[in-house]
């Protein structure tokens, strides 16, 4: 199984997503029912873009290396990427309402809670995105 460079770039979000899920989420996870200091959140957010821009630069760097040829944009791929975004789009939208009602049940004082959901509904939504499109990328 041979896999192209767009499907590897594709893994490698999906990868990160999972990384995100099995580093950070258990953070907010432990700490959902407290209200979080903003010294504190701010730290776990450098936390995550410093994560963040290492694993892509270095992932990124290592792809470009191993493979020497462009990506070419088809209307294949422009297909493809229209059906997942339309998905990802559309979960999107459904967790949207999660949030909302969400809001409704829990007062305000409970803001971990609600940053948990956000990160766990932006995080599901990704990895189903990707994985569709990865999907995509294998069968057409």
């Amino acid at each position: 199984m041979t896999l192209s460079k767009k499907g590897v770039s594709i893994l490698i979000e999906i990868v990160f997503s999972i990384l995100f899920i099995l580093i950070f989420l258990p953070y907010f996870y432990r700490n959902q029912e407290t209200s979080f200091v903003f010294s504190e959140l701010i730290g776990k957010i450098t936390e995550i873009i410093i994560f963040s821009v290492i694993y892509f630069s270095i992932t990124y760097s290592l792809l470009e290396f191993t493979y020497k040829s462009k990506i070419t944009d088809d209307e294949r791929s422009n297909m493809i990427n229209s059906k997942s975004y339309k998905l990802g789009y559309l979960l999107y939208e459904f967790s949207l309402f999660v949030f909302i009602g969400t809001l409704i049940n829990y007062s305000l004082h409970q803001n971990g809670v609600i940053i948990f959901l956000i990160l766990s509904l932006l995080l599901i939504v990704s990895v189903i995105k990707s994985g569709y499109q990865f999907y995509l990328h294998r069968t057409f």
